[in-house]
Formats: C-alpha cells, structure tokens, sequence
C-alpha cells in the first residue's frame, strides 16, 4: 500500500479501518483504561478512604447528637445516617477524589507522554478521551455502591435503630423501608450531580496544560460556585423568593448541599427544576469536549 499518496491523515486512517475493520470493539479501550485507573495508587487510596470519611462523618454527627432533639430531622440514627453522611462529604471529599481522578488520567498522561503511547494503536484522541470519561464515571459509580454500603453497616453500629424517624422537609415519620428507598433515591440525585461535575473537570483537564493547572482550574470552579450563592445573600430583599432560589441552585455544589433534599421532599419542591440546570450543564459541556477532542485528533 502507498502510504504517501492522498492527503494528510489517511495514511493514519487506513491503518485503523485495516487493524479496526469497521471498528474496533471500544470495549478493548475501556478495558485497558479501565486497568489503567485502577493502576494508579490515588484510586486505591480513595477507595480505602471511604471508611475513614465516614467513620468522620459518624463521630461528628454523633457529637452534634447530643444537641439535637431526637424528633427532629437533623438527629442521626442509622437508617438516616447514610444520607447525612454522603451530604458532609458529597461536596467536599468527592469532588477532591474526581478532581484528583480526572486531573491524573487525562492531563498527567496526555502532557507526560504516557496518552501517545495509547494513540499509537490505532485509536483516536475522541476514543480514549470517550473511553476515560466512561471509566471515571464507572469508577464513581463503584465508589458511590461501596459508600452506600458502608454507611449503612457503620451507621448499624454508631447509631440507634428506631422503627421510624423523621426526614427533612416531611410533616410525618417514615418506615424503615420507606427510609431506605429514600436513600436510594438520594444517592441516584447525586451521583447524577457528580457526573454533571466529572463533566466539568474533565473538560478542565483536557485543555489545561499541566496537572497542576487542571487541579487548580477544578478548584476555582468549585469556588466560584460557592462564593457567588454566597453573595447573592446580600441581595436576598431585593429579589422575590423564588427568583433567589432558581440563582441559588445554579451552582451544582449548591443543589448537592441543599437541593437534594428539596427535590425528595413530600412536594418534591425544585425537582424539575433543579433537573433542568443538570441538563443544561450537561448539553453544552459534552458538546464543547466533543469539539476540541475532535479538533485534537488532528493534531495527534
């Protein structure tokens, strides 16, 4: 075959449709970055975490326990625990592990070297990224089940067993089993709201140039959706109730600190709308990250 002949790029091309045939299972790419992850000490270590966070997150609710009356939401027992629990790290400990997870996998090997050697066997810079993308979320995925678990085995132990206890936002106690498919539904809402910000720093670590710029992009970003809820207070008189709230939960941190619990209240107040500002994060991140790993196959 006469690889000089046509124009740039289809040389490369015929390579792939000669190794790929009409495409090469992508389940090989997620296969090998999946063993790629898990290769890594930082995943190990954020796994291994998990019962350190929550034996944390169970010490401090149970020293705040004693100041709070037993028929309110806010007292802990271990059917409500993993639901407090998650939320006392959701938007500080798990954001870190992503941030951390996303910043190592995409700009460390793309900037060390490490991503060509990947590229030499006939896949695309999309593929991979589409590859990585997928295995952050699984790797979440896993370690949002791992969570679920081990909250309520700990919770088990730390905290009282009533047959019913009081949920926020909610004029009557609930069952035991209303409770767990309470928690259930929590954690879907969030995890729904990690994949909205693996999103975020994932975009973040392919443009940045350094891992260090990746991280501190992914920490800005989570600043900047801090501070600026935090000022609109100041502005609360001068702006009608329900106008303030849909500003508020414009920041994905805020709907995980405040939100979820909203959206799985007996009215299930701000749901739609707080599903709404999920999607519009989601449409235009995926388009843009679709549009420069594009833009980068041609130039890898």
């Amino acid at each position: 075959m006469d690889w000089t002949n046509g124009k740039p790029g289809e040389g490369r091309a015929a390579v792939r449709r000669c190794v790929c045939g009409a495409g090469f299972p992508m389940k090989y790419i997620l296969n090998s970055e999946w063993h790629r992850l898990w290769k890594r000490k930082t995943t190990w270590i954020a796994f291994l975490s998990i019962p350190v966070l929550l034996f944390a997150a169970a010490s401090y609710l149970n020293t705040q326990n004693a100041a709070v009356n037993p028929d309110l939401a806010q007292y802990t027992v271990a059917w409500n625990f993993p639901v407090l629990g998650l939320s006392e790290m959701l938007f500080t400990a798990f954001h870190g592990v992503i941030l951390l997870l996303v910043s190592l996998s995409v700009t460390e090997e793309y900037r060390s070297g490490q991503l060509r050697m990947v590229l030499i066997r006939s896949f695309s810079f999309s593929q991979v990224m589409a590859a990585k993308y997928i295995v952050v979320i699984g790797a979440m995925f896993l370690y949002f089940i791992l969570y679920f678990i081990c909250s309520h085995v700990i919770g088990f132990v730390f905290f009282e067993k009533p047959d019913e206890y009081m949920r926020f936002y909610y004029s009557a106690p609930v069952s035991v089993a209303e409770g767990i498919s309470y928690n259930v539904a929590f954690y879907g809402l969030a995890f729904l709201t990690m994949i909205v910000m693996i999103t975020v720093f994932f975009l973040l670590a392919v443009i940045s140039r350094t891992t260090t710029t990746a991280i501190g992009a992914g920490v800005g970003f989570l600043l900047l959706s801090f501070t600026y809820p935090q000022i609109l207070n100041f502005f609360q008189e001068l702006i009608n109730e329900g106008t303030y709230m849909r500003i508020f939960f414009t920041s994905i941190p805020m709907i995980q600190w405040e939100g979820l619990t909203l959206m799985l209240s007996e009215n299930k107040e701000w749901l739609y709308w707080n599903l709404l500002i999920l999607f519009m994060y989601m449409v235009p991140l995926i388009s843009l990250l679709y549009f420069i790993c594009r833009r980068k196959n041609a130039f890898i």
